[in-house]
């Protein structure tokens, strides 16, 4: 019989929309495998109701927290502006560490945190967890297959029309559009751009709607030599949004939600070549052919979100922490390296240029 494995011990850094309507909720699903112990949060009052309804102690500070021996692992999911700050401190305590995003505002931030994490022999993970999203999956494989044929554009759309005034529209906080949803976008997009090579990176950021300082709309273009355009627009103001996924391929295209995806393909070696001709048309009339299409679609199985301000869905966080107590306890290879998402980090820097 095999000996029991301990569940990991956690502490939270951060009691917010993310700290507590996602990271707690996940780890009180997933007993087997985490024991939520400590909670602080820069916000007293916020941080000791926290901790009594979930049933852990209240640690007063950040510091506090880090010292308490009983703390194996540490979420970080506080400001943007201090995600690499704690989560350095955390693991030169010793801490493994599990950063949300948008997991340092800097190349430079994600180089020390992964420089700490080597150091201290400590596992460092990105909370990239949209990248598990069942949609992306099917759109993945749908690209991979080839049945759209050799894929020349790509839109990724988080589309709404709101007005916002929390900490997430203030620069000193790190907020605004792209360091609160535009990791997730970013991180699909260069998912589908591919490794070895780093993109062009062209990028338009305004400030609309919200009462902050930082920007609520996105625009950024990324390009390469034999990789597909891929256009990121994520924005609060469209009163008319578009789908989320757009793909165009030389045999047909994709659109489609989390809630549905959609594609139609040509099998162009059952139509005539049409060889470049030259002379004039019949009757001055356009090209044309009838084509015969091929079509598809698909939904996913469970409960999905609908983007830029909805709640997430919980299933690729539970994937996640599933992969990470893998790594923690069992040695497994982490599924969503630091390194990744430093590319990711990247594009960010040069879209503030």
């Amino acid at each position: 019989m095999s000996a029991t494995v301990e569940p990991i011990r956690v502490g939270i850094i951060g009691l917010g929309r993310s700290g507590w309507n996602i990271h707690v909720q996940a780890l009180g699903m997933m007993p087997e495998m985490y024991r939520l112990v400590a909670v602080t949060d820069v916000w007293e009052e916020r941080a000791a109701e926290s901790a009594a309804a979930a049933g852990v102690r209240h640690a007063p500070t950040v510091e506090a927290l880090l010292a308490d021996p009983e703390v194996e692992l540490v979420v970080v999911s506080s400001f943007n502006r201090f995600h690499a700050e704690q989560a350095i401190a955390a693991l030169n305590a010793g801490k493994h560490v599990l950063c949300e995003k948008p997991f340092g505002l800097t190349t430079a931030d994600v180089d020390a945190m992964i420089a700490a994490s080597e150091k201290a022999g400590r596992l460092l993970q990105p909370f990239q967890q949209r990248r598990f999203e069942p949609d992306f999956a099917r759109l993945r494989e749908i690209i991979g297959s080839g049945i759209l044929g050799n894929i020349e554009f790509i839109r990724i759309c988080w589309h709404g029309f709101k007005r916002r005034w929390d900490w997430q529209t203030d620069r000193s906080t790190g907020g605004g559009t792209m360091n609160n949803n535009g990791p997730h976008l970013i991180d699909h997009a260069l998912e589908l751009f591919g490794e070895g090579q780093e993109p062009e990176v062209w990028a338009d950021r305004r400030h609309g709607l919200c009462s902050g300082d930082a920007e609520d709309h996105l625009k950024i273009i990324l390009t390469g030599k034999d990789r597909p355009t891929i256009e990121i627009e994520l924005s609060d103001l469209f009163a008319y949004g578009s789908d989320r996924w757009q793909v165009c391929g030389t045999q047909g295209g994709l659109r489609g939600n989390a809630d549905r995806l959609e594609w139609k393909w040509v099998d162009w070696t059952t139509m005539p070549e049409r060889p470049l001709q030259l002379q004039p048309t019949p009757d001055r009339s356009y090209n044309s052919e009838s084509l015969t299409w091929h079509t598809d679609s698909w939904q996913p199985q469970a409960h999905t979100d609908s983007g830029a301000g909805a709640t997430p869905a919980t299933q690729p966080t539970l994937r996640l922490y599933g992969d990470l107590f893998q790594s923690i306890r069992h040695g497994a290879p982490q599924t969503i390296t630091p390194q990744s998402v430093r590319r990711r980090v990247l594009v960010m820097e040069k879209a503030r240029l």
